[in-house]
C-alpha cells in the first residue's frame, strides 16, 4: 500500500509499498556491511508492524542479528485499544560484535520523546537516548554514521561524546537545519573542552 498524497511535512520515500521498503532495507544492509569495520553495530528504530520484516531483511544482508531493544516512552500515545508507550530497536552487527563500552544498560531504556512542540523533524528522537545507545556500541574515537540524518540528532549525540560523524539526508531543508545543529553542538563542545582543560591548569598550579 503507497501513500495516495504528498504531504511536504512527511518524509520522502515513506510512502513505499512493503516491498520496497524490504528492497531498500536489504541494501541499505549491504551498504553498512560494505562501509562498517568487523564487529560493527547497527541501530534502527522501527514500530511493531515492521520490525521482523526489517530484522529479516538486514539479516539477508550477512549482518548478525542480536536481541531487541524497547525505546519505553515513560507515557502512551495513541493506540485502538492498548495504547502505544513504546518502539522497537533493532540491532544487527557486522559479523562478531565489537565488545560493549559499557554493562550498565538494559535492553529497556525509558525515556520520553521529543515533543510536537519541540521537534524539527516528525520522527526526531531524544538526544540522551541516542547518546546512551552511542555510549554502549561506539569505542572512543569511533565513528558514527547515520544514512537518514533528518535533523541531525544522532550527529548531535555523537559530538556530545566526542565522536566523528557522517550523515546523509535527502531533504535539503532538514539537511540545512541538521547543519546548523551540529556547528552550535560542536562549538558548545569545544566550549565546555577548552574549559575543563583551564580548570585542570588552575588545579595544577
Amino acid at each position: 500500500m503507497v501513500r495516495s498524497m504528498v504531504d511536504a511535512e512527511w518524509i520522502a520515500g515513506d510512502g513505499m509499498s512493503t516491498s520496497g521498503f524490504l528492497w531498500t532495507m536489504r541494501e541499505v544492509g549491504w551498504q553498512a556491511r560494505r562501509v562498517l569495520r568487523p564487529g560493527g553495530h547497527v541501530l534502527m528504530f522501527i514500530d511493531w508492524r515492521m520490525c521482523e520484516l526489517l530484522a529479516s531483511a538486514l539479516e539477508s544482508a550477512d549482518l548478525r542479528r542480536h536481541p531487541t531493544l524497547v525505546w519505553d516512552k515513560t507515557y502512551f500515545g495513541m493506540g485502538a485499544i492498548f495504547r502505544n508507550q513504546h518502539e522497537f530497536i533493532v540491532h544487527m552487527s557486522v559479523g562478531t560484535p565489537s565488545p560493549p563500552q559499557r554493562q550498565d544498560v538494559g535492553n529497556v531504556l525509558s525515556f520520553k520523546p521529543v515533543t510536537v512542540a519541540d521537534r524539527d523533524h516528525p520522527t526526531e528522537k531524544p538526544v540522551d537516548l541516542l547518546e546512551t545507545l552511542l555510549s554502549v556500541v561506539c569505542p572512543p574515537g569511533g565513528h558514527v554514521i547515520d544514512p537518514f540524518m533528518g535533523v541531525g540528532t544522532v550527529g548531535s549525540a555523537a559530538v556530545r561524546l566526542g565522536l566523528s560523524f557522517t550523515g546523509c539526508e535527502l531533504s535539503e531543508g532538514f539537511y540545512r537545519q541538521a547543519y546548523s545543529r551540529l556547528v552550535n553542538t560542536s562549538e558548545a563542545a569545544a566550549e565546555a573542552n577548552a574549559s575543563a582543560c583551564a580548570g585542570s591548569q588552575q588545579r595544577l598550579l
